[in-house]
């Protein structure tokens, strides 16, 4: 910061406060029975009433245990709540993509397949049926690497 003020003073003890609060909080790792991925991911469409832009978000699982998460303005206006809701599961597959890789690297994939849950059926037939995608050019090409079996 070049300029600081009182204000930002004010701003970094809030965070130091809310920061020393919450010391204690955490993710309870307990052990499971399962190494199966599980991912869920959601979105609002134009839920920003300034920029109208979606905001989405997804939990990826390991067994029982909750190993990522994210809840963040997506960067593009979505023309429809289908567009929405797949660019959330682009996202999460690129994360569950990442998580695979990393459990292989250290030996402990199971090589079961991630499951991804969408609960917007319009997104889970573009995922299914590659038809679809030429019907929807809006959609940015960058999403479709996101694909069911």
């Amino acid at each position: 910061m070049h300029a600081p003020t009182t204000v930002h003073w004010g701003l970094l003890k809030l965070v130091i406060r809310y920061v020393k609060a919450t010391l204690t909080y955490g993710l309870q790792i307990t052990r499971s029975n399962s190494t199966e991925i599980h991912a869920y991911s959601d979105s609002d469409w134009a839920g920003c009433p300034v920029d109208h832009k979606s905001t989405g978000g997804y939990a990826v699982f390991l067994g029982s245990n909750l190993v990522s998460w994210v809840s963040r303005k997506q960067r593009i206006v979505a023309r429809s709540s289908t567009e929405s809701e797949y660019k959330g599961l682009a996202d999460v597959a690129a994360e569950v993509t990442w998580v695979v890789s990393l459990l292989q690297e250290l030996a402990l994939h199971s090589g079961t397949p991630a499951t991804l849950w969408c609960d917007n059926l319009r997104a889970t037939y573009l995922c299914a049926n590659p038809v679809f995608h030429a019907r929807t050019k809006h959609v940015e090409i960058d999403y479709h690497f996101a694909g069911t079996k």
